[in-house]
């Protein structure tokens, strides 16, 4: 714990910038109030089945708030020499893309089931809907991670190993620690509405026809699914947003990986979603310092099993 404090410490020390993290904040209220009071991301992706047409607006969604950190960060240091980098464009908008990609394939089976149905035809009808979430968890992480795997590869495969898989200067145990003082506030959220409507996620299109080992052997499937996509997202984030663009950032690399992240939670419930701006602000220090996203696996599928386990229990005791 003590080496996290000073990993913290010294990221603070090095990027302290009132006026930057005031505005980056500002923006952050501003696009939590939009989403939450007025226009939801979900209420506007209803409106836009085609998978194309969600790939581009995913693109700007999460394209114009990352450009607008990148432009605070512009305006409050005056930096700008990462502009005029051809290959730093390339890789942002390259990165752009792969986030794009990944959460709208998250939404492409269901389209698939309702546009061409045939294709789980194979599948006994009652099941259809919880293959749908298998393969929304397991589709997105295997397709985005070729591109990440191929630039690493091609630019960083002699600098670490593939963005964070390493645990050479990394104590797990710490983690682990970690994770066991979490318990006592996941389980207080845990009596929140809004988390009990969300969790545990398995229980969406869970067919109510099965019980006994035929639903353990459905719910274990789905969790082992689930923990993939946990597993890419930390490869993705703390990983490819952090080390790919800290050889033209820096640490600095770390505030706009913050915000993107938060927009990834913009359909989970609004507590969830600001904690996320801080475990992912936390989790990205550490995974700079470390060059390793073991630590940051170990809390992210800690607390979604732990979410898991408090929806499960309220959902039994309702």
């Amino acid at each position: 714990m003590k080496q996290i404090t000073a990993y913290v410490r010294e990221y603070f020390h090095e990027e302290w910038n009132p006026k930057l993290f005031v505005a980056v904040g500002v923006l952050l209220l501003v696009c939590f109030a939009v989403n939450y009071r007025f226009i939801s991301e979900a209420s506007i992706i209803r409106q836009l089945p085609n998978p194309l047409h969600q790939f581009v607006f995913y693109f700007f969604f999460y394209g114009i708030p990352y450009g607008a950190t990148l432009a605070l960060y512009l305006l409050t240091t005056g930096k700008r020499d990462f502009l005029r980098n051809r290959q730093f464009v390339l890789l942002t908008l390259f990165c752009l893309a792969i986030l794009s990609a990944y959460v709208t394939l998250h939404n492409f089976p269901s389209y698939l089931l309702r546009s061409t149905p045939s294709v789980f035809e194979p599948i006994p009808k009652a099941f259809q809907g919880y293959a749908v979430r298998y393969t929304s968890n397991l589709l997105p992480g295997l397709f985005a991670i070729l591109p990440i795997a191929f630039y690493w590869m091609k630019n960083d495969r002699r600098n670490f190993r593939l963005y964070g898989f390493s645990s050479s200067h990394i104590n797990l145990k710490t983690y682990f620690g970690i994770l066991l003082l979490l318990v006592p506030v996941v389980f207080a959220a845990s009596f929140g509405s809004d988390f009990q409507s969300a969790y545990p996620r398995y229980k969406f299109g869970l067919p109510q026809s099965v019980i006994g080992t035929e639903r353990n052997l459905l719910v274990g499937v789905f969790e082992i699914c689930y923990s993939v996509d946990f597993v890419f997202v930390e490869l993705f984030f703390r990983g490819f947003m952090v080390m790919a663009f800290s050889r033209y950032l820096g640490s600095s690399a770390i505030l706009p990986m913050v915000v993107a992240y938060a927009f990834i939670h913009f359909q989970k419930p609004v507590g969830e979603a600001i904690g996320s701006v801080f475990g992912g602000l936390v989790l990205g220090i550490i995974s700079y310092r470390t060059k390793s996203i073991y630590g940051g696996i170990i809390l992210h599928l800690g607390v979604a099993y732990l979410m898991e386990i408090a929806g499960t229990m309220h959902m039994l005791l309702s």
